[in-house]
């Protein structure tokens, strides 16, 4: 009987195991679909049936650093883009939208930035899903960056809500399709990845006027968009 009931013991430690180690190969979702995307600077795979879409705003010149995806089951939308580097963009963001500070994440070797915010769809869209109650409808955005070689790589995500999300890095937006995401990101550099100034559509004299501005603001000071002790 000593026997029997030892082996029963050691089998039930098995079957745990096993499950346990399918859980930990598949979270929130044995077999969740996945779609693998391969750009010009990265390449990794989206949970759920994602499909490409035209970038919005996005000129002949830079195409193919720029990259639009969309998850309408849930939802979602991905914007990718690639550039020299990306601090003064996130800088502006900050300053304009007021960011909170950002959570930090490494994946796949990679440090990832991630800030949190929302947004009111320029469609002035309204949620009436309540009776008798309009209201106007907010968006949850996810900004990840991350740089590695002198090139900067940024991700807009945009939830319209169908995804359950309250701006942490632990609510089922973030841990079932963020976090994954990131998680499978393969980055490629490029030594022709284009200039920020190019991309934002200013000459490199006001893009460094811009960069002075900005610090200047950061530091307090605004006079001529330098710092009072230059």
């Amino acid at each position: 009987m000593e026997r029997k009931y030892l082996i029963g013991i050691v089998a039930l430690i098995i079957i745990v195991a096993v499950v346990i180690g399918v859980f930990a190969l598949h979270p929130f979702g044995i077999g969740k679909d996945t779609t693998p995307f391969d750009n010009k600077f990265m390449s990794g795979s989206f949970q759920g049936n994602v499909t490409e879409q035209s970038p919005a705003n996005t000129s002949s010149k830079f195409k193919d650093w720029g990259a639009s995806y969309k998850d309408k089951s849930n939802g979602i939308e991905y914007n990718m883009s690639s550039c020299d580097n990306d601090t003064l963009i996130l800088d502006i963001l900050q300053i304009q939208s007021g960011l909170p500070e950002p959570e930090y994440r490494e994946y796949n070797g990679l440090n990832w930035t991630i800030y949190y915010s929302t947004a009111v769809p320029t469609s002035q869209a309204v949620n009436n899903s309540t009776a008798g109650n309009s209201s106007q409808a907010i968006y949850n955005v996810y900004i990840c960056s991350a740089q590695k070689d002198g090139q900067s790589y940024l991700i807009y995500v945009i939830s319209n809500g169908t995804v359950k999300c309250d701006g942490s890095t632990y609510c089922d937006l973030y841990a079932n399709y963020i976090e994954p995401l990131l998680r499978s990101i393969e980055v490629k550099h490029s030594n022709n990845a284009p200039k920020v100034y190019d991309m934002l559509g200013v000459s490199k004299s006001d893009y460094n006027t811009l960069v002075k501005y900005v610090d200047a603001y950061k530091a307090g000071n605004l006079t001529n968009g330098t710092n009072s002790s230059a």
